[in-house]
């Protein structure tokens, strides 16, 4: 029984192992190419030329086509405005209209107590709210050489930044962007005139980051047909379009997430592209006829926050194949911190909840642990006697389990039967956002990270430092 009991065993942790490979670790999936291609532009003035209709168009991503030519001494001096809510501050540059700063005010980069506060904007030069624009005869055009007039003034609920700039072609671009007071939320209008324009599109762009196993993942992300669509930052080879009934696009890591949305599901597009190793998201609106008007979503990935939001931003927590099991395995965590003030000793009730619930199960494989020991010596005496004839072996066999009362696979169903449940209580600890950072006892700063005391290097062992808790649980 032992035999069987360490292949349940190594089956478990198989089952684990893939899961996490298959399912948290994806592949970023290409779509098919779009069928009219991007052709080069200069995106200081919006300039663009045309693609030879002699062969057909090269798709180039709109981050590659804004960076052809771009100058960004043509800008003149540049000016900024500030916005500061409860939630975050925001720094808006007069250069291409893009956001220069986007801090959390309740979120630290680090679990440290001087750690300041996280900036949800890490490139360098290519920023968020850039904004693309296609005419009926293909041709496609940049804002980020355009130089804005930005002015600010305060609404009903909120502080209004406009931005008023042209291109060189004598396109008239104005952006407004509206921070509403006491949420994460904005609002974000573009309007393209002088020029008809067909389709626009609206970026979020960040430094693409290495995927690592414990600083979790990120890259352009999109809820498209009522599913999760994500693909890796550093992964995107090739740019990946998407296109159906977008509930929300925008950009993802582990904890945050950026995401414009419409005020229902429409037909859109979406693209990922990676470029100069800065990855962007951009939201296609075909139909637009120069204007677009999206709320935007910048902040943490709580799961009742966002479910307060709708708009199926829920979906950027990824719970896995078992959500079934953690959304509720998460709530009874978060229900349990409420009493204790540590999300360490919720975790701990949880468990011990679950190995109540277990427990009959758990006792019934016992029992059978020990009536597959208790026939054992028959059982290997059958064994030696039969090597040579395996029908009748397996006769002797199931004889021996029936008159005992044993079934040999009691002792391996209640492993398989609990899997579900540990899987779902992973991923509901993996994605919870509360607990980065947060403390439980001692040396644990931070619940979301492996325990570690010290910076001792000891192979095998990733991060670096003594895994005290692993070696308490033997």
């Amino acid at each position: 029984m032992e035999t069987r009991a360490l292949l349940a065993f190594a089956l478990s942790v198989a089952i684990l192992v893939g899961y996490q490979m298959i399912f948290e670790t994806p592949v970023p999936r290409q779509a098919p190419p779009a069928s009219t291609g991007l052709p080069s532009t200069d995106a200081v003035g919006g300039v663009v030329a045309q693609t030879s209709a002699l062969r057909p168009p090269v798709p180039l991503p709109p981050l590659a086509v804004a960076d052809q030519g771009f100058d960004s001494s043509a800008l003149g001096p540049e000016v900024t405005r500030e916005v500061t809510t409860e939630q975050y501050s925001l720094i808006i540059s007069s250069h291409g209209g893009r956001l220069k700063s986007f801090k959390l005010n309740d979120y630290r980069t680090s679990a440290g107590q001087d750690s300041p506060s996280l900036d949800m904007v890490s490139a360098d030069g290519r920023l968020p709210l850039g904004v693309y624009w296609r005419r009926g005869d293909g041709s496609v055009g940049s804002d980020r050489g355009v130089a804005y007039e930005l002015t600010s003034r305060r609404t009903g609920g909120g502080t209004s930044i406009e931005m008023m700039g042209s291109t060189a072609a004598g396109q008239r671009i104005t952006k407004r962007l509206t921070a509403v007071d006491g949420s994460y939320l904005l609002a974000y209008d573009v309007e393209i005139s002088g020029h008809p324009t067909a389709a626009v599109g609206v970026a979020w762009s960040r430094t693409a980051v290495k995927t690592n196993r414990w600083g979790g993942q990120e890259g352009p992300a999109a809820f498209i047909d009522g599913a999760l669509e994500f693909d890796l930052a550093d992964k995107l080879d090739e740019p990946a379009i998407y296109s159906g009934q977008v509930s929300w696009a925008g950009y993802a890591d582990h904890y945050f997430l950026a995401a414009y949305y419409p005020s229902g599901p429409r037909t859109l597009g979406f693209e990922a592209v990676l470029s100069g190793g800065v990855a962007e998201a951009v939201l296609w609106d075909e139909q637009a006829g120069g204007t677009v008007s999206y709320e935007l979503f910048v902040g943490p990935k709580s799961v009742h926050l966002l479910d307060e939001v709708g708009h199926d931003l829920a979906g950027a927590v990824n719970l896995g194949w078992f959500a079934i099991i953690a959304r509720p395995l998460l709530e009874l965590m978060l229900f349990f911190e409420r009493f204790t003030g540590n999300y360490g000793w919720a975790i701990l009730l949880l468990t011990a909840g679950i190995r109540v619930v277990f427990y009959p199960v758990n006792k019934r494989q016992a029992t059978a642990m020990k009536a597959m020991k208790k026939i054992q010596p028959e059982l290997k005496k059958i064994q030696e006697r039969f090597k040579d004839d395996r029908e009748r072996l397996n006769k002797e066999m199931m004889e021996l389990y029936r008159r005992h009362k044993v079934n040999p696979l009691s002792g391996c169903l209640p492993m398989l039967l609990q899997l579900p449940v540990f899987l779902g209580l992973y991923n509901a600890l993996l994605q919870s956002i509360e607990l980065r950072h947060a403390p439980f006892l001692g040396w644990i700063t931070d619940l979301s990270q492996p325990d570690r005391l010290g910076s001792l290097a000891i192979p095998f062992v990733t991060p670096s430092g003594i895994p005290i808790m692993t070696l308490l649980m033997g």
